[in-house]
């Protein structure tokens, strides 16, 4: 066997083999996708490393991972915002790739993500505090986790938060109106 295919075999079994760990911020909203009738969800995670040399200078170098997850339907996933910092855990794939703006090949990484946690961010979108139709305030946890079920929660300013009944909470999503799609209102 040429030592070159041995190196190909490799290079292979590594990569089945090679976990990746991340945290980072996002880098626009995730977006759903569909691919022969499979709904998925991709995002770009920016993960930036920070150094002072010996000399004071200071150097900072950032990583671009592309994201994969196939569980389209995930609580997370209305949550997963621009700026929002993420730790994801998954399967790592390379690949290599012809640059036509910088003339040149390149690699990158993606991820085939198989958990995701929120870390906080810019963009959070549920408060921390949200009240009830009694007026009782309830505490929201880390997580987007209320100790209430089956519910809607209202914050300050009159927005509306629905609470499912495992206790997750979303900012609620506009209904469209009936007619709208004949562009009646």
């Amino acid at each position: 066997m040429p030592f070159g295919r041995v190196i190909h075999l490799f290079i292979k079994l590594f990569l089945i083999m090679f976990k990746a760990n991340v945290i980072g911020n996002l880098g626009a909203d995730a977006q759903v996708k569909e691919s022969n009738g499979s709904k998925f969800v991709t995002f770009r995670v920016a993960h930036t490393e920070s150094y002072t040399d010996q000399s004071g200078q200071k150097h900072e170098s950032t990583t671009w991972i592309d994201c994969i997850m196939s569980n389209a339907e995930s609580k997370v996933v209305p949550y997963l915002k621009k700026g929002v910092k993420v730790y994801v855990s998954g399967n790592c794939s390379l690949r290599v790739f012809s640059s036509a703006k910088y003339r040149q090949m390149m690699a990158g990484a993606q991820v085939n993500v198989q958990s995701v946690e929120l870390l906080g961010g810019s963009t959070d979108e549920v408060p921390r505090q949200l009240v009830d139709a009694n007026g009782v305030i309830h505490q929201i946890g880390k997580y987007y986790f209320a100790d209430v079920k089956g519910v809607t929660l209202y914050s300050m300013s009159g927005q509306e938060f629905d609470v499912d009944r495992k206790g997750w909470v979303t900012p609620r999503q506009e209904q469209p109106q009936e007619g709208a799609q004949d562009g009646q209102q």
